[in-house]
């Protein structure tokens, strides 16, 4: 019998690769051909708090943890929520209108393709919001 050890490479591959099979396992929902991975480390932060909610607009912030006046956006809506901010919030139209000229659907905004991702994260940031 010949017993062969490996390089140092080839058990760093081997490593990997197992840890690889067990993650895939345990994040059957992963989707790695989402679009988010081809942006930057910033636009991937800002696309993830928006999808998700956790994010320092006053809604999640005041209902979260009760910072602030109040969960109402600054125009007057009940909730400045990721909707609100990307699809209704007339302080935002002006923008809106500028990095969207025709209507999208809040799906397109927040899961759709590389460049749509990129045109969602750079309103955000030209809003002055933190998020």
């Amino acid at each position: 019998m010949i017993q062969h050890n490996p390089s140092y490479n080839e058990a760093k591959t081997l490593i990997n690769s197992d840890l690889d099979c067990h993650w895939r396992q345990e994040h059957p929902q992963h989707n790695s051909k989402d679009a988010i991975h081809k942006l930057s480390r910033a636009e991937q932060v800002t696309i993830f708090r928006l999808r998700t909610g956790h994010n320092r607009l006053k809604h999640h912030l005041f209902s979260r943890f009760k910072i602030g006046d109040g969960p109402n956006c600054p125009c007057g809506a009940n909730r400045q929520d990721a909707q609100h901010v990307l699809q209704d919030c007339p302080l935002l139209e002006d923008a809106r209108l500028k990095y969207w000229p025709k209507p999208r659907e809040i799906n397109q905004k927040l899961y759709g393709s590389a460049l749509q991702l990129g045109i969602t994260a750079e309103f955000i940031y030209a809003s002055d919001l933190t998020i």
